[in-house]
């Protein structure tokens, strides 16, 4: 199996519930993966990832996720 490089990376920052979540995206091969982080410098508290073959559907799961844990708390 060849090896796949991560390619077509995205960062973006929205606020979801008062905390600056961070959204990070890549596509490795025909796939798009998704995380959603609380974007505290060294934390790396990771809230949600999600893979879809179209980046903002991929995204829109993860920040979807996102938005439940923190209105859960």
């Amino acid at each position: 199996m060849p090896e796949r490089i991560p390619e077509d990376h995205s960062r973006r920052r929205e606020q979801v519930g008062g905390y600056t979540v961070a959204i990070t995206s890549y596509r490795l091969g025909d796939v798009y993966h998704a995380k959603a982080e609380i974007d505290i410098p060294g934390a790396g508290a990771r809230l949600a990832a999600a893979q879809d073959k179209d980046r903002a559907a991929a995204e829109e799961k993860v920040l979807a996720e996102a938005r439940r844990l923190i209105e859960k708390r």
